[in-house]
């Protein structure tokens, strides 16, 4: 496959260098240092090298990329406005699995980390980030200093609304309590009902293949060669933060290849997370995914090097324990909690290399179809 590459995003007020891999639509300008509680973490014991395009591991050259994460804060207007409670709970907004059978909380990694009232506001911000709502008022009292974390949990456990980005602006009062938030999103916004037909669509063939397989390590490894066989490295590539620009556009980074993977296999009604971290000196994104009660990781991206033919497969990075990831894998910040990678039953075994996408008869399910039978949903 023919890849390049590239990097992005700009910066307002308070601003936090993080993340994922790839490139945003505006030119990142050098980014001011944050200060006080509002610093970020950085690296730990290594050196981040910015505008980092690829590594060469094993001789094979592999996708790198940096993103900008943006994080505006400011007070309100009205410095001692205080939010409107809810009075009732907050109820959470469940993607479904591609039988319409709704993912239960457990699907939502990063949100499990959360206490109660911070899944509260999670849950507030998705409700109105799904809808694509501007500027959505708080209704649960959130500390400046919790809300941005909070805000890309709820873009990490959700590949399917791939017109939200990973920053966005928020103001307070003079408790330092949150007053609105206002998410960024890209142009795909503004027809969300006819994006989201378009991108399931894109991704019907393939889900409905997996479907049809008998066991979820199986649907796993179809994902991953199904994404390595048509996605093309590129740096230039639109919306290459989300899941969007690997199925429907089939030009990604790392970030795309993970959020598309996740997708996949939360449409199989598969657990899978998307992780954040570094890799050879550069941020980066892979996956973690549940597999017969036992977590591995999988880096989509690393497993489909530059200059590859659409039929070449390489299995270096499918379901690793995390002690074998990280010999080049480091989770970051958020990522840091989600559970240990340890399985090792379901790994490769070098024997069904590649995969016969035309030899696989699919089926979507109907409503009468009966539920795979999934020990983690309820």
């Amino acid at each position: 496959m023919k890849k390049r590459i590239v990097c992005l995003l700009t910066a307002v007020c308070v601003l936090i260098a993080l993340t994922a891999c790839g490139k945003g639509n505006v030119p990142a300008p050098t980014p001011t240092p944050a200060t006080g509680s509002e610093q970020e973490s950085v690296v730990p014991e290594q050196e981040v090298k910015a505008g980092v395009e690829t590594v060469t591991v094993n001789g094979m050259e592999l996708g790198m990329g940096l993103v900008m994460e943006e994080e505006a804060a400011a007070m309100d207007e009205d410095p001692d406005r205080e939010i409107d409670r809810a009075v009732e709970p907050i109820k959470p907004v469940p993607d479904e699995m591609l039988d319409g059978t709704a993912l239960t909380e457990d699907f939502y990694y990063y949100r499990s980390t959360l206490d109660a009232t911070k899944q509260q506001a999670y849950d507030l911000l998705r409700a109105g980030m799904l809808k694509g709502e501007k500027k959505i008022a708080m209704t649960v009292p959130i500390d400046k200093s919790d809300i941005f974390t909070i805000y890309k949990m709820i873009i990490f456990d959700s590949p399917e609304m791939f017109w939200a980005e990973a920053s966005a602006r928020y103001w307070y009062n003079q408790a330092n309590i949150v007053t609105f938030l206002e998410p960024k999103y890209n142009d795909l916004v503004n027809d969300i009902p006819g994006n989201t037909a378009k991108f399931e669509a894109a991704a019907e063939e393939a889900l409905a293949d997996m479907w049809s397989l008998s066991t979820d390590a199986e649907r796993a490894k179809y994902a991953h060669d199904y994404l390595t066989h048509t996605i093309d490295y590129t740096f230039e590539s639109a919306y290459n933060q989300t899941a969007y620009s690997a199925i429907v556009n089939g030009q990604t980074v790392c970030a795309g290849y993970a959020h598309a993977f996740q997708y996949f296999m939360q449409q199989m009604g598969i657990p899978c997370a998307y992780v954040l971290g570094y890799a050879q000196g550069g941020y980066h994104a892979w996956n973690l995914v549940l597999l017969d009660g036992d977590h591995y990781a999988i880096d989509v991206t690393w497993d489909d090097p530059l200059g590859a033919t659409p039929d070449y497969y390489t299995y270096g990075y499918f379901n690793l324990t995390d002690v074998k990831m990280g010999e080049d894998h480091m989770r970051a910040e958020i990522a840091v909690p989600l559970p240990a990678a340890e399985g090792v039953i379901c790994g490769f075994d070098g024997e069904n290399y590649g995969t016969d996408f035309d030899a696989i008869v699919g089926y979507l399910p109907t409503t009468e179809d009966e539920v795979i039978d999934n020990p983690y949903l309820g």
